[in-house]
């Protein structure tokens, strides 16, 4: 089937917007047709997660998107007489990014628009996917515009990012099972004239039902609120008014004067998950894959790292430097992800509106139960991590791999013994990857590790280890040449010392100083071993000690 165009994106939400960047980004032509007229006015998904804006970083956006939005470090829940709950910070987050950015989800759409018209790509307003046919060649798609006229055309691949009615979804016949929620909940867009932080998310449980508000930037604010129990299959009709808004806001909170109402809706709230994300030629990604509570802010973040991952797999595959049963690794890696991610959602919003701690005890009694248990370290640390979904890794997906054997070193089994425990405890394959303050070598220029991460290559990160002999540098060295003779211009390679190099060593690559020792214990490198890292920045091999045969067994996995 020739095509002209490689891949079709239906769908010019944030998901949608951000896929086509990234296939930009790899060098994928591709054409994105939304059948609206404009993009969404709408503040909907406002809160953007550590992790989302790590990957937002790599695009170069992620000051962009801090400057515009509002942040938020913290979250607060109060009782009905405003005696605090609970108290999750985010500073403590193992991220550049330690907080929660709340941004309405029309500038996210703008700033993704931006960046896209900047590659070149314009999205086609006014165009809707109404079938399409795919064989083992390719994916032939029609097309209708607002005015009547059809047209035929032929794509490798069709990326699927059509919201929770996915038209594509539903031709594919794939199952998007789940439950409705038995509670109706409101969201708006107001200004909020009050003396709380506007920092923080403050979340309020009274007789009357929750309400939380999500600080925006310029003294706005989201609100939302339950407003009782569900009748019948759909959300009542018709947007909340002012007036509805604040007597709701002066029964439930402090009090504050609301105003300038942009947006309201009344809505249900539904968790359903798509039985496989991948059919042939064709993938779907966020609200299309899945659906959740907006509570937590995890959806449209779950679904721009759907496009993040399956990105750099297409890039590969289209550019003829990856076979094309690389993206069979989509749906392993990106299912269960989804999964644990409405596994989550579920549970903030059960918490959020009272339907967790189903106990024979009074109000007070599960507040201060609530209290006790959401404010244990353990619990905070897990927490923290969900919700800024750094926790999400793909140990057992189908691309990953390592080898940890022992072998007694040159400095003896008892310090062997310990490098072997302590590449143990490092990152293992399919976790994301960690960062830490380095130095450029030579020079000493402070650097971030992540900042050397970016690109669209696969990253070949060698640890020295603590040690570290002229001879250890050499045999790195040789292993850096093999690997990038053979895959020149698909691998970078970083070597970390722990101390500068002598003059006369000549070592060739990105050079990193570690002179504190940070990175080499984040990843266990007490000795010399080595680590893959993916374009999307989770570990796709490691090694101790480095060894030069698995890594090429790994990389003929993953390239032609």
């Amino acid at each position: 089937m020739a095509t002209d165009i490689q891949v079709l994106v239906v769908g010019a939400g944030p998901v949608g917007l951000f896929m086509a960047a990234e296939l930009g980004r790899h060098g994928v032509s591709c054409r994105i047709v939304d059948k609206n007229d404009g993009p969404t006015h709408d503040t909907r998904a406002a809160a953007i997660q550590a992790r989302t804006l790590e990957i937002l970083e790599s695009l170069g956006l992620a000051d962009e998107f801090v400057q515009a939005g509002n942040v938020c470090h913290a979250k607060a829940a109060y009782t009905s007489d405003y005696k605090l709950i609970k108290y999750l910070t985010f500073d403590e987050l193992d991220s550049a990014f330690p907080f929660v950015l709340q941004l309405p989800q029309s500038q996210t759409e703008r700033m993704l628009a931006g960046y896209l018209a900047r590659l070149g790509t314009e999205v086609e307003r006014c165009v809707e996917l109404v079938a399409f046919e795919q064989d083992e060649d390719g994916v032939c798609a029609t097309l209708r515009s607002s005015d009547g006229g059809q047209e035929t055309a032929n794509f490798s691949y069709l990326v699927a990012c059509d919201g929770a009615h996915s038209t594509v979804r539903h031709a594919l016949g794939v199952s998007f099972s789940g439950d409705d929620y038995p509670t109706d909940l409101i969201s708006a867009d107001v200004q909020v004239d009050w003396k709380l932080p506007r920092d923080e998310q403050l979340s309020f449980f009274a007789a009357e039902g929750m309400l939380t508000i999500f600080p925006l930037p310029r003294g706005r604010a989201a609100i939302v609120a339950d407003i009782g129990p569900a009748q019948g299959d759909h959300a009542p009709p018709g947007a909340p008014a002012l007036e509805d808004l604040q007597a709701m806001f002066d029964a439930r909170t402090p009090g504050g004067v609301l105003s300038d109402p942009i947006w309201s809706v009344r809505y249900r709230v539904h968790g359903r998950q798509a039985e496989r994300y991948q059919v042939g030629r064709v993938f779907l990604l966020g609200d299309a894959a899945h659906v959740c509570s907006n509570i937590g802010g995890q959806g449209m973040n779950t679904g721009m790292q759907d496009a993040y991952n399956l990105g750099w797999k297409l890039g590969l595959v289209l550019n003829a430097k990856s076979p094309a049963s690389l993206l069979d690794s989509y749906n392993p890696e990106r299912h269960q992800a989804g999964r644990e991610m409405l596994c989550l959602s579920d549970h903030l919003h059960r918490i959020a509106l009272r339907e967790e701690l189903h106990l024979s005890l009074s109000e007070g009694v599960r507040q201060k139960l609530a209290m006790v248990l959401a404010n244990q370290e353990v619990m905070q640390q897990r927490m923290r991590r969900a919700v800024a979904e750094l926790n999400i890794g793909y140990r057992h997906s189908p691309i990953v791999a390592e080898q940890h054997r022992f072998l007694p070193g040159l400095h003896g089994a008892h310090a062997s013994v310990h490098g072997w425990h302590d590449f143990g405890g490092g990152p293992r394959a399919g976790d994301r990857a960690v960062d830490a303050r380095l130095m450029l070598c030579p020079g000493r220029e402070p650097v971030r590790f992540f900042e050397r991460l970016r690109g669209i290559k696969h990253h070949l990160v060698l640890f020295a280890g603590a040690l570290a002999t002229g001879e250890t540098h050499q045999r790195l060295q040789a292993l850096v040449d093999a690997a990038t003779q053979v895959h020149p211009d698909r691998i970078e390679s970083h070597l970390i010392v722990a101390h500068e190099l002598p003059e006369d060593l000549l070592v060739k690559g990105d050079i990193l100083l570690d002179p504190r020792g940070e990175l080499h214990h984040r990843y266990g490198a007490r000795n010399a071993c080595l680590y893959v890292v993916r374009p999307d920045g989770y570990i796709g091999f490691r090694s101790q000690p480095p060894d030069a045969e698995a890594l090429s067994s790994y990389f003929t996995r993953i390239f032609l």
